[in-house]
């Protein structure tokens, strides 16, 4: 199945897409650097991922 990106005309529409992939990437430096779980969405569970780490994921309770 291909995505279609939809063009947002919007611009800051466009420049939150931009911060928001900015702190994801600033939460993750975060997370490897203070040995600390990083919480995810990740199909459709709630997923404690720690990066840099071959660990195993653990899932939370939602609600």
């Amino acid at each position: 199945m291909n995505k279609v990106k939809a063009q947002i005309r919007d611009i800051d529409l466009v420049k939150a897409e931009i911060a928001l992939r900015r702190a994801a990437a600033r939460a993750k430096k975060i997370a490897e650097e203070t040995h600390t779980p990083l919480v995810v969405y990740e199909g459709g569970r709630v997923l404690k991922k720690f990066p840099g780490k071959k660990r195993a994921n653990k899932s939370c309770k939602t609600g």
